[in-house]
């Protein structure tokens, strides 16, 4: 399993493309803007993108998210929680960065946490973790998890935005630091780090851990 990430759009998103050089098998994970960029890799490395999954709903996770399901024919995967995101850009702060129009689209399939799938010979397996959005998720596949805004280097995602909750991030962040194995954390924005990492030096994920 490869791991290609594209820093996209204008608040800077981590979008990861994951992918399995021997098939070609792949999938994008928050395509948040620049399609161009996005498609030419998938065509230059002869990419079949079956599924595209989106850790929450706000715009710079999801923008180019119609495009890229029109070119690969991929599926759009999101929590229950954040699908309306996907429908209208009254709820996802689309409005309030730009004024062009908003690229609709519906979800395939809808999670409420817990569900797995295969990506090529790897399995994906959802971990709803709502604060930043009620429907927020971290997916794990073998040793990383992409933790979207719910877990950061040294921070965590905001709560005080439309369906963010405090009380939900703490029960997410506990559910994190309750993983016993080290991952690789990809998150939405910056630099990757671990899990163990976060353990020792982020303060919220180390309050959360306290008993």
């Amino acid at each position: 399993m490869k791991i290609q990430t594209f820093v996209v759009g204008k608040l800077r998103t981590n979008c990861y493309i994951v992918y399995d050089e021997t098939c070609g098998d792949a999938c994008v994970i928050d395509p948040g803007g620049d399609y161009e960029k996005l498609a030419a890799f998938i065509d230059q490395n002869q990419l079949k993108v079956k599924n595209i999954f989106l850790t929450h709903g706000h715009f710079d996770h999801i923008l180019v998210a119609a495009q890229l399901k029109e070119k690969t024919g991929a599926r759009i995967v999101i929590h229950k929680d954040d699908e309306k995101m996907l429908e209208t850009a009254d709820d996802n702060f689309y409005l309030s960065i730009a004024k062009e129009p908003f690229r609709r689209c519906k979800a395939d399939v809808t999670l409420s946490g817990g569900e797995r799938t295969m990506v090529s010979t790897e399995e994906a397996f959802f971990l709803h973790t709502p604060g930043h959005t009620p429907g927020s998720m971290c997916i794990v596949i073998d040793n990383v998890i992409f933790t979207g805004d719910t877990l950061f280097k040294n921070d965590i995602g905001r709560t005080d935005l439309e369906g963010g909750s405090d009380l939900d991030m703490k029960y997410s962040l506990r559910q994190l630091y309750d993983l016993e194995d080290d991952y690789i954390l990809y998150p939405g924005h910056n630099n990757a780090t671990t899990l163990f990492a976060e353990k020792q030096n982020n303060p919220y994920l180390r309050a959360a851990g306290i008993r």
